[in-house]
């Protein structure tokens, strides 16, 4: 062997051991910043841009072929690095194994080792359009340069070499550099609402919508409304919710979902809401029956009725002669008046129990007459209800139907294990617009399904009534823990940085700020008012129908004495 080629053989494997070192001094450098503790590695049987030494960190590999997919979120710590060969020939199938296998956390970070013809530009920007920004690529067998990428607002491959590396992956939704955000406006009061301003533009208000604009003002820029997605109700639709997140055609819509991983993943919760009734306020019981609704009569009348048997028969019981029952000492002057609080003369020579007896009976008389003095002012202040609804059994038989709205049927049927047998109570509408404006103005034809979300407002809206119209049923309860998320894409870019902005806004208190302030918005523009009085039943003085039982009483009264006093003249002329 020449000198020469012992000479170029040394030189061969020297630069061997070199690129062997620094590509695991690369793994090291990775490993350190974003601690990973497996190696996911993707390569077809036929590559050979790897060997295992360049592995050797001390921690688990899950060599995968290009062909295969698994779901490793459900087996496997998502804490790990992919690894990735990309030839010539195989690098499609391969990216697209990588892709299936890293569904639901595409943040992971990635090392593609790719060959000098690949066109990472393509490459980078195939990455960005599948939810992947954490990607590095290592170009054939160079080692001193290493290519990433920044992906706002547009595609720019950067190169950068190992030695002046501070940090391999850079946060890259930090700072959208004005690449919009995509929404799909909805109008879901009191969340959302599209409105037309002076000169016929579409706009957005409501405290979802600004959420949304302080979240792209935190990313350096803007929503974009996307209007050309927008059902022509101008409502969410579940369905298309769906079609349109998993095919990503928008990054957030302006609605909110139970929280559910499927068919898309939800964002942290926004709300924790409950799902129950709302009904009309049952009508008063009317002023001239509420002198039939006294309470404690019973008790009192035995009381009276025994005091004054007992002063009836006192003056026989202290001359030692039995007890007599006498109608006539019930009813008597002196007792009538007493019962009744009204003065009467006393009689003279009372022995000590007499007079006992009468305090007595003055006494119970007195507090008797304050009893129902102040009982029967406090109802006609606030006079019960003349029935209550309770069960759906009390709607059928009040004739009250529930309004609900087509789209909420499945909802429904989930939550309420009652729906099908209570069908003749639902009054199913296929609009949903025209459902949630009759809801919104109060329409007493119905009872309506609503959330904790909504009935603060609709309870504002009533404010300025002396009475409410309508009341949240305790008893009538469809979902009492709903919480609400955000649906967003499986592989959205956003999750991560969106779930720090939801913990932040809670914590710090904007979101029940923006909550508060979205009624007063919602009353400035015309589109949520308050409730007038003049469209319900108000207060009214007591009227002389009011009094119709005692008018019966008095008159029935007059009349019987009359008849018996006619009869009493009747009786003593014949005995004359």
């Amino acid at each position: 062997m020449s000198l020469a080629t012992l000479f170029c053989l040394t030189v061969s494997l020297s630069f061997a051991e070199a690129q062997e070192v620094a590509l695991v001094n690369i793994l090291q450098a990775l490993k350190i910043e974003v601690s990973f503790r497996s190696v996911l590695l993707l390569q077809n049987q036929t590559d050979n841009c790897l060997t295992t030494g360049d592995l050797d960190i001390g921690i688990p590999i899950l060599n995968f072929d290009a062909n295969q997919t698994f779901n490793i979120k459900l087996r496997f710590n998502k804490n790990l690095l992919a690894l990735a060969c990309l030839d010539s020939e195989g690098a499609a199938g391969t990216m697209h194994a990588l892709y299936a296998n890293l569904e639901e956390f595409r943040e992971t970070p990635t090392l593609l080792m790719v060959t000098q013809a690949t066109n990472l530009s393509e490459l980078f920007a195939e990455c960005r359009l599948y939810g992947m920004l954490n990607v590095l690529a290592l170009r054939g067998a160079d080692r001193e340069l290493i290519y990433s990428f920044r992906a706002f607002p547009q595609v720019q491959v950067l190169r950068r070499r190992l030695g002046d590396i501070r940090r391999y992956f850079e946060p890259q939704v930090r700072d959208l550099a004005g690449y919009q955000i995509g929404i799909l406006p909805y109008t879901v009061l009191p969340r959302s609402l599209i409105y037309r301003d002076a000169s016929g533009e579409r706009q957005m208000t409501g405290y979802l919508m600004q959420f949304f604009r302080n979240f792209a003002k935190s990313l350096n820029t803007t929503v974009l409304y996307l209007w050309h997605l927008v059902p022509p109700n101008e409502t969410p639709q579940q369905d298309n919710i769906v079609l349109t997140v998993n095919e990503s055609h928008l990054d957030f819509p302006l609605a909110l979902s139970n929280l559910d991983p499927e068919p898309f993943l939800g964002s942290s919760v926004l709300e924790v809401s409950n799902w129950f009734l709302i009904l009309p306020v049952e009508p008063n019981v009317p002023p001239s029956s509420l002198y039939l609704n006294l309470k404690g009569w019973p008790y009192f009348l035995t009381l009276m009725l025994l005091l004054a048997l007992l002063l009836g028969n006192a003056h026989r019981l202290d001359s030692g002669m039995s007890f007599v029952l006498s109608f006539g000492h019930i009813f008597g002057d002196h007792v009538l008046r007493a019962i009744l609080s009204q003065s009467f003369v006393w009689p003279r020579r009372l022995t000590s129990s007499r007079t006992l007896l009468y305090i007595l009976l003055m006494v119970a008389g007195i507090i008797i007459s304050t009893f129902y003095s102040a009982n029967l002012s406090t109802l006609l202040v606030d006079p019960p209800a003349a029935y209550r609804i309770r069960s759906y059994e009390d709607l059928r038989i009040n004739r009250l139907k529930i309004l609900l709205a087509e789209q909420e049927t499945g909802q429904m049927n989930v939550a309420n294990n009652k729906f099908h047998e209570n069908m003749d109570i639902f009054e199913i509408i296929p609009s949903t617009v025209e459902f949630m404006a009759k809801r919104s103005a109060l329409n007493r034809s119905y009872a309506y399904p609503v959330t904790s979300t909504l009935w603060p407002f609709l309870q504002i809206k009533q404010s300025h009534l002396r009475r409410p119209i309508f009341r949240r049923s305790q008893e009538m309860l469809f979902l009492e823990f709903m919480p609400l998320t955000i649906p967003m894409h499986k592989n959205s870019v956003y999750r991560q940085v969106f779930n720090q902005y939801v913990a932040n806004t809670h914590a710090s208190g904007l979101y029940d700020l923006w909550f508060r302030q979205s009624f007063s918005e919602l009353v400035r523009m015309g589109k949520l008012n308050y409730s007038e009085e003049s469209d319900h039943e108000t207060y009214h003085d007591l009227i002389w129908e009011d009094y119709i039982y005692i008018w019966f009483v008095y008159i029935g009264g007059t009349l019987s004495s009359l008849l018996l006093f006619v009869l009493e003249l009747i009786v003593a002329q014949r005995n004359s």
